[in-house]
């Protein structure tokens, strides 16, 4: 049992780091016109989503891995809505 509890951590610790950065990537976009910073972002940030879903498939389940995505996007949602808000 303790180590599928290590599992969901790393995967949560995982989902916030990827949270983090793409809330960092947004406000340099935003901040500084570099055409090719962004791409490299998105790309960057595409590859990172990749790598965490592979992840969690071989790890959780079906309805584990429902849970997280829809709680993922759930805070995604609240911070886009406050920052859009707000600016």
């Amino acid at each position: 049992m303790d180590r599928e509890k290590n599992h969901y951590f790393y995967i949560v610790i995982g989902r916030m780091g990827t949270l983090l950065i793409t809330i960092v990537c947004l406000r340099y976009i935003l901040i500084i016109d570099d055409v090719a910073g962004r791409s490299l972002i998105t790309f960057g940030i595409i590859f990172i989503f990749g790598s965490l879903r592979f992840m969690e498939s071989k790890f959780l389940t079906v309805k584990e891995r429902r849970i997280v995505d829809w709680s993922f996007f759930s805070v995604m949602a609240i911070i886009f809505i406050i920052g859009f808000t707000f600016l």
